[in-house]
Order: C-alpha cells, then structure tokens, then sequence
C-alpha cells in the first residue's frame, strides 16, 4: 500500500510533484476495451469531445487557472504506456478471459499519445475541445475530466495552511472509514469503485480504494481505474458506455 501524507503534498502546491494524470492506465477500463473494437473497425471515423459545464453557474474559468490547466493537458499528451503496463495489459486475465486484447491492438496501443487540444474562454467557461480519429480522441474523456476537477479542488484549497488541510484530511479519512466499516456489517453486499472521472484527486481516489480493500476484502470488487486496480493487484471493472450508441446513431444512414 503507497502510505502517502495527502495533507503535506496538497500543501506543497507544486504539480511537477504530483501531476493529475501520472499515467496513460489513469483512466476507466471500459474506455481501453471500447478503444479495441473502435481500433479494429472505425479507424476512420473522426469524432470531437468537447468539455460541457452544465452547472453554469459554476464559472469554471474563474477558478481555474489556464495556465495550470494547460500544464496538466500538456504533460497528459507526454504520456505513453510503460513496458510494465503492456506487459500487464497482455497478461492479465479481465473477466476471466485471458489476453482479451489482441497482440496487434497491443503493439499499436505502444506507441499511443493523446492528441492536441483547443482551449479558449467564452463568458467564465472554458471551450476545451479534442477532435480527430475517434480512435485518438476517446481517450481523452476521463483525463481531461479528472484534470479539471482536481485544479478545482486544489484551487478551493490554495488558501488552507498546513494544520487546516491536516485536519480536513483527517476529517475525510475518519468518514469514509466510518463508511467502510457500515458497508462490512452489511451480508452479501458488494462494491466496486467507479470514481476516476469525479475524484477529488488522484490521490484521495486511491487512498479510499486502498481503504475499501483492506476494509471490506472481498466484497470490495475492483475499480474501474486500471492503473490503481494494476497497482493494487484488484480486478479492473467496466464494459462500454453511451459513447458507442452516440456515435452510431449519428453514423446510421436513417432513423
């Protein structure tokens, strides 16, 4: 288990030490399995994610940075999948089925790199845009959202000196374990984590998983967050999401 002072390293203000996306796994398992079949028969169709705020009210411009925001999307876009990452891809079994990645989507996976973006202001929000080879551009959907919420985070937390942030972390870990041990009273109950795209941070995301796995064993089913289910030896979880009949529709000739 990564025993990490959260406390300290939010204070510390510094992403170089703790970049929001500190990996190409850093994102939902269903997006890497959709991403296999989109490789495999829609190479060509172009497809746009774009950054839709809908609680307008929240002027995510004002809180937020640019200049940070394009820090954490620039060195998102330096990433690429580690030897040990492939090597776990290929060899792991998901759902019980081994090596449910192809070699050939593998090798091309290698070599990935998250395309360019746009990003502009318009009246408080932000106009954050990926367009290209859907095969390209869907991986972008969780990093970008993980991204954001976490400078908005860090953002509400800017002002709290040391103490304040101990005590507010502290305060989170007593709930959340309080939780933890409600749900192990609970027979026949199972849980698994589907966070990724909504987390505080990172960090807070794998310290509750960590927290779900020594707490409730194993009705504690997995996460859909590949790096922390790979890290945390835990099934990684996740099939498809509406992204796929979305796309469709607007591909199908009628009604």
């Amino acid at each position: 288990m990564a025993k990490t002072d959260i406390a300290r390293r939010v204070y510390n203000h510094t992403w170089k030490l703790d970049p929001i996306v500190r990996s190409l796994l850093d994102t939902d398992f269903y997006k890497l399995l959709m991403l296999q079949m989109i490789w495999g028969m829609y190479p060509k169709v172009d497809a746009t994610f774009s950054l839709i705020n809908r609680t307008t009210s929240v002027r995510l411009a004002d809180e937020i940075d640019e200049g940070e925001l394009r820090e954490q999307l620039d060195h998102a876009r330096t990433l690429r999948f580690s030897k040990k990452e492939m090597i776990w891809l290929g060899g792991n079994n998901f759902y019980g089925r081994k090596q449910i990645f192809e070699p050939e989507f593998l090798a091309w996976l290698e070599g990935f790199r998250l395309p360019e973006y746009e990003l502009s202001k318009c009246d408080g929000q932000y106009e954050l845009t990926f367009s290209g080879p859907w095969m390209y551009t869907t991986l972008w959907e969780i990093p970008a959202l993980a991204i954001i919420n976490e400078l908005r985070s860090r953002a509400a937390m800017r002002a709290f000196g040391p103490f304040a942030l101990d005590v507010l972390y502290a305060r989170a870990k007593s709930k959340m374990w309080a939780k933890t041990e409600r749900l192990k009273a609970l027979p026949g109950i199972r849980i698994s984590d589907f966070g990724t795209r909504r987390r505080h941070s990172f960090l807070w995301q794998r310290w509750c998983v960590e927290a779900l796995k020594e707490g409730i064993g194993e009705a504690f089913t997995g996460t859909s967050n590949v790096l922390l289910a790979m890290d945390n030896d835990l099934e990684a979880l996740g099939t498809n999401a509406h992204e796929l009949p979305m796309v469709f529709a607007a591909l199908a000739d009628s009604e």
